[in-house]
């Protein structure tokens, strides 16, 4: 699988499960998430990619930069949108491009660094990124919403479903 379509693979299945939400309940705060909502972690997820498409133009990349859209975090069209956007983008891009990664290690602001890096490792990052976030959203789903199917191997690392299968 390439990491393309390991991407699409990911985004896909997030929109299976979001589309199964109501609005009600994908910004509801539910306890099994200490007090956090699925909303909170498909923005933060999206955010992300979001972030990693932006820099092909700047060919720089911070992910501290993130716009914290709310809009994400209560309304499950605005999501499916915004999935189905970043993933026909993730499919025109050079992954071979270089970029530097920029991240502030402090909590000052003031501890700078710089790393090369490229587009595809970085969409490995956020592949890993997003199966964590979405071993989250699984247990919610799991506690809260019994009623939502889960696709297989959601929020499920494939280095694991891997082992598993062995």
């Amino acid at each position: 699988m390439s990491l393309k379509s390991a991407s699409t693979d990911i985004l896909m299945q997030l929109a299976e499960v979001v589309g199964q939400l109501a609005d009600d309940d994908y910004a509801r705060p539910l306890s099994v998430l200490s007090g956090n909502t699925i909303g909170k972690h498909v923005r933060h997820i999206l955010e992300f990619y979001e972030l990693l498409v932006a820099s092909i133009q700047m060919g720089q990349l911070n992910y501290d930069r993130r716009q914290r859209d709310l809009r994400l975090e209560v309304d499950t069209d605005e999501a499916l949108r915004r999935i189905g956007a970043v993933d026909r983008t993730i499919h025109r891009i050079d992954l071979n491009q270089p970029l530097i990664l920029t991240a502030d290690l402090s909590v000052k602001g003031n501890e700078v660094v710089q790393i090369p890096s490229s587009i595809a490792r970085e969409l490995l990052y956020n592949i890993e990124h997003a199966i964590h976030h979405m071993a989250l959203i699984q247990i919610a789903i799991q506690n809260d919403f019994p009623a939502v199917d889960l696709p297989m191997h959601f929020g499920v690392a494939y280095s694991t479903v891997q082992h598993q299968s062995k």
